[in-house]
């Protein structure tokens, strides 16, 4: 992926919040997996987040992530996969990564919908 090309069509909203990311599954055989990873988000949609993390995902990688959305109490439960991941620019060691919202049962993804459109009413 061009990594100027913005294929959400959501609004991107610039966050800087807290969160854990874990790789359940992987479709490499090298991979990170059960491993959560502390990092931050730089921007957040309906849809997606863009992280930057130290590790690299592969790509379709299934992730769980507890968000701690600045500003509201608590963390939000979430899952998704890995669209791309590349190394930082501007940072040693550090890695973009951006990650696709799934629906998932049990998860805290219809509260996050509601949050991130109620900044746009």
């Amino acid at each position: 992926m061009d990594k100027s090309e913005n294929r959400r069509e959501q609004y991107r909203y610039v966050r800087h919040d807290k969160l854990f990311v874990q790789a359940l599954a992987s479709n490499k055989k090298v991979d990170v997996t059960n491993v959560t990873v502390f990092c931050y988000s730089c921007d957040a949609s309906v849809n997606g987040l863009r992280v930057e993390l130290g590790v690299a995902l592969a790509i379709n990688s299934l992730v769980d992530l507890w968000v701690a959305f600045e500003g509201v109490e608590g963390k939000f439960y979430l899952r998704g996969h890995v669209c791309w991941c590349y190394e930082a620019d501007d940072t040693m060691n550090l890695y973009q990564t951006g990650i696709e919202l799934e629906d998932a049962y049990a998860t805290d993804y219809g509260v996050w919908v509601e949050l991130l459109e109620s900044f746009s009413s």
